[in-house]
């Protein structure tokens, strides 16, 4: 049992990362109009079929996982005034740019004003390499590179900012 449980140990956070890339996906393509946390909620429960029970090792842990996530994109995603911002690019999964460019990141959300990133956790190596990388790659997609950097950190909810050279 133990050899089945480390086999699909990174099986569920692939499977997450799937989840929320194709959530973040379906709201951002939502007309501004129509986004809300309502909206949102309705997004999670229609993709949540991709969040299988079986590769969870428990269905606490299944349950923690999406409650937690839920809760982090209502936060990052729920307010009025982020319901009115268009992205200009979204990437992550390889459906716009290069997937090993953008490897660093989850996902990540180009804006006016901002690159947003979605991460898993706050790690110091990763919010170094999108704060290196960042600034060429939105110049190559958009033209422009934002001066600021949002990371979002899905597992504490935790949000950092940090300033990207021109």
């Amino acid at each position: 049992m133990r050899y089945i449980h480390q086999e699909t140990q990174g099986a569920w956070v692939y499977a997450v990362h799937r989840f929320l890339r194709r959530v973040v996906e379906a709201y951002c393509e939502t007309a501004p109009s129509l986004r809300s946390p309502f909206q949102l909620l309705r997004l999670i429960e229609m993709h949540r079929p991709l969040l299988s029970l079986s590769l969870f090792p428990s269905p606490l842990h299944y349950g923690l996982v999406l409650a937690k996530v839920t809760d982090h994109l209502l936060q990052f995603f729920g307010s009025a005034e982020e319901a009115e911002c268009k992205p200009l690019l979204l990437v992550g999964g390889g459906h716009q740019g290069r997937e090993e460019e953008w490897s660093s990141a989850s996902l990540c959300i180009v804006y006016r004003d901002r690159v947003r990133v979605l991460l898993w956790c706050e790690e110091e190596g990763q919010i170094r390499q999108c704060k290196e990388s960042m600034p060429s790659l939105c110049r190559k997609a958009v033209g422009f590179c934002p001066r600021e950097l949002e990371c979002c950190f899905l597992w504490t909810g935790g949000r950092r900012i940090e300033w990207m050279s021109a």
